[in-house]
């Protein structure tokens, strides 16, 4: 049988909490660096340079991508920090798939049911090009929504035959 590999990056639209949290980072830098300089004396300069810093990481964490990697049926998920940092997130093997279909017909229905214990959002952000997995792994049922290219459904397709539903 031929192997199969390939991966994909999704970046993530900044959500309405997103940009909160960095308009928060700003205004927290803006009001504690000048109380830094009065109150800090000497150490004042290089205290707020450390808040800055801090911002900065923080704010870089605020940016994620997520890459899917598929291998031979098996899908990886890792979320990417910022274009720095990386972590695996999930691994779903063909086996532990209970259903995979487009998310306008159903995420309503599946964030309904009582079975699924875990929801996670992978996907960039936009509901219309989503896809839901329900993924049974360990006796734990989890939700995973993601926004796959057309070449990683068809290719996710071929796996999972009747457990994947059509638009």
């Amino acid at each position: 049988m031929e192997q199969k590999y390939f991966d994909e990056i999704h970046k993530r639209k900044a959500d309405g909490l997103t940009i909160v949290y960095k308009a928060l980072l700003i205004l927290g830098c803006v009001v504690v660096c000048p109380i830094l300089f009065i109150v800090g004396g000497q150490l004042g300069l290089p205290l707020a340079a450390g808040v800055i810093y801090g911002a900065y990481l923080l704010w870089r964490k605020l940016n994620r991508e997520y890459e899917y990697i598929f291998t031979n049926g098996e899908l990886d998920i890792d979320v990417i920090y910022g274009m720095q940092s990386r972590r695996r997130m999930i691994t779903v093997s063909p086996r532990q798939v209970v259903t995979m279909g487009p998310a306008s017909s159903l995420y309503e229905t599946m964030q309904k049911d009582a079975s699924i214990q875990k929801k996670l959002d992978f996907s960039d952000g936009n509901l219309e090009n989503a896809y839901v997995l329900v993924v049974d792994s360990n006796q734990l049922k989890k939700l995973v929504l993601f926004s796959p290219t057309d070449h990683l459904v068809e290719s996710m397709k071929f796996y999972l035959r009747e457990r994947f539903i059509e638009r």
